[in-house]
């Protein structure tokens, strides 16, 4: 349950603070005084996401606060595994929208937007305006019949939605492999071809770096024999005869100055190293060869090398891979149809199970359905509409194809509402029949029922009511009521009688102060209360006569 909201610097609120009770609030007011900013705060709370165009002008962040009692097991396990402290049955949810940095926290823990819409919907449920559009649209229905029971429903949708996953690899690998043994078959000649003159090249892997490091030999062979023969008679000097007398003196130094015991042990290593390498250099000089023909075919195996690399627009060692990708398309060109059986079987076993999750997860919304009608028409009733119902959840055929065009993300159903509003005229499609106002009735008595369902604490009505007056109006009253004496309920409403069905009444004004628009909000005593009622009756001045209405309004509830 909401207990209070605090908005500062949103829009044309500075700052207010609400404390909010059980049973009917009703938030009234005019057109523009911010009634929808009310809404729009708690539905940032809820995870809507943010514009810091919405931070009032002059300010560089806005901060809305939202304070909720909690009662709800599986929320508290969400809260736990989320790390969060559960503060006396209390959840603080603080969102700050900054031009700099944003944030959002919950007990004090920063999360995200994913995770605060985990959290939020067990907290509130909110219907705004718009949402009464969504009966009209036949593409919404699954999310109105999941809602209900969304736990139950989103456990099964799991398990299809992973066999679908796996059924489209499946289908895809298929599909890959039919259109590669097709180009296979099509282009056999062309790859035979290419096997043959990469195979007859004799390609082999960094042989483009040992040929380049014998051209370059060759091609300095004079300067390399040069330096050698130079370095080699240097060494037949006593270079290495001096150093080793050097290191014996250290060697005699390091009886009498231990520090020298060091400098000896690694002069005695580097001596060691320095006569393998001298030995090494005498090798290299006395295996110096130089056969102008070997830079000749050297260059010419290059060249080859770099026309095949041109040609096929490879590196090297693509054109090896792509060596061996020919060999096994050729290798099992012969096998194709052996193994496109059997990836064919394998794609029928995932489609049938990927179809089995989907008649599941069918039968769970069948289910769903059957249960939600009778109640549902119920509810109509009461709200002075006299209608049949039917929700027909059709599920699709197999394929004989195995396309799987029949799966969807959210399975392999279409639902249709079916509404009869007049008594043998037979059901017909609900979005094609009802009016406005039916739209608003039929709405509210879905939500009466989701609310119910999945025991929602909080719901927020932002004017359900639109298109509706009179008695029907009155009807639509007591259904808010009805549903606030289980659930709190918070609603914007310009009607009189859904107003004189509150318990808590808020109104909502503007004005402007040194050039400055203020939002204010105010909780009305039951006289503030009955007056405005009567303003609402009259949309002008009010009378004496309407008071009394309106007065006879509150106490007749």
């Amino acid at each position: 349950m909401l207990q209070r909201l605090v908005v500062s610097n949103f829009a044309i609120i500075e700052n207010i603070d609400i404390s909010f009770k059980n049973g009917l609030t009703v938030l009234t007011g005019e057109t523009g005084a911010g009634k929808s900013l009310i809404i729009d705060s708690l539905s940032l709370l809820l995870g809507e996401r943010a514009q810091v165009e919405l931070i009032r002008t002059g300010f560089d962040k806005a901060e809305i606060i939202g304070y909720f009692s909690i009662n709800n097991k599986r929320l508290l396990s969400l809260l736990d595994s989320l790390n969060i402290p559960s503060i006396d049955s209390t959840i603080e949810i603080d969102r700050v929208i900054s031009t700099n940095k944003s944030y959002i926290k919950i007990n004090g823990v920063t999360v995200t937007l994913s995770d605060l819409k985990k959290i939020s919907k067990y907290l509130a449920d909110i219907h705004m305006q718009f949402d009464s559009q969504k009966i009209l649209n036949p593409e919404n229905y699954i999310e109105i019949i999941d809602g209900f029971k969304y736990d139950l429903v989103k456990e099964y949708e799991n398990n299809y939605i992973s066999s679908l996953s796996i059924f489209k690899d499946k289908l895809k690998i298929y599909n890959d492999t039919i259109k590669k043994a097709k180009e296979i078959k099509e282009k056999k000649d062309i790859y035979e071809y290419h096997l043959k003159e990469l195979t007859d090249a004799d390609l082999k892997e960094n042989e483009e770096n040992e040929l380049q490091n014998k051209i370059d030999y060759l091609k300095n062979y004079d300067k390399i024999y040069n330096i050698l023969e130079e370095t080699n008679s240097l060494i037949h000097e006593d270079f290495l005869d001096k150093l080793y007398e050097v290191k014996e003196n250290i060697l005699s130094l390091s009886k009498f100055l231990k520090e020298y015991s060091t400098k000896y042990n690694a002069l005695n290593d580097y001596y060691y190293e320095i006569e393998n390498i001298f030995d090494e250099i005498k090798k290299d000089y006395n295996n110096l060869d130089y056969n102008p023909n070997e830079l000749n075919n050297y260059e010419t195996r290059l060249n080859d090398l770099d026309n095949l690399k041109k040609k096929y627009k490879m590196s090297l060692n693509e054109l090896i891979s792509y060596v061996n990708s020919l060999k096994e398309m050729l290798n099992i060109d012969e096998n194709y149809d052996d193994l496109i059986e059997e990836l064919k079987s394998e794609v029928k076993i995932s489609y049938d199970n990927t179809y089995e999750k989907g008649l599941e997860l069918s039968k769970i919304r069948k289910e769903i359905a059957k249960s939600i009608e009778k109640e549902l028409e119920k509810n109509m009733l009461d709200l002075s509409l006299k209608a049949r119902f039917k929700v027909l959840v059709n599920t699709y055929e197999k394929e004989k194809d195995l396309s799987g065009s029949i799966f969807n993300n959210n399975g392999i159903d279409e639902i249709e509402f079916l509404i009869e509003t007049n008594i043998g005229e037979g059901l017909k499609s609900l979005s094609k029949t009802i009016s406005g106002g039916e739209t608003s009735r039929i709405m509210l008595a879905l939500k009466a029922l989701f609310i119910k369902s999945e025991k929602i604490s909080t719901v927020i009505f932002d004017e359900i009511d639109t298109g509706i007056s009179g008695e029907i109006a009155r009807k639509v009253a007591e259904k808010i009521y009805e549903i606030s004496l289980s659930t709190q309920v918070i609603a914007i409403t310009h009607l009189p009688q859904v107003a004189s069905f509150s318990n808590n009444s808020l109104k909502i004004s503007k004005q402007v102060k040194n050039g400055r628009t203020y939002t204010n909000i105010k909780e009305l005593s039951l006289d503030e209360k009955i007056y405005e009622i009567a303003s609402m009756i009259s949309g002008g001045k009010v009378t004496e006569n309407q008071i009394e209405y309106a007065k006879e309004m509150v106490m007749m509830k």
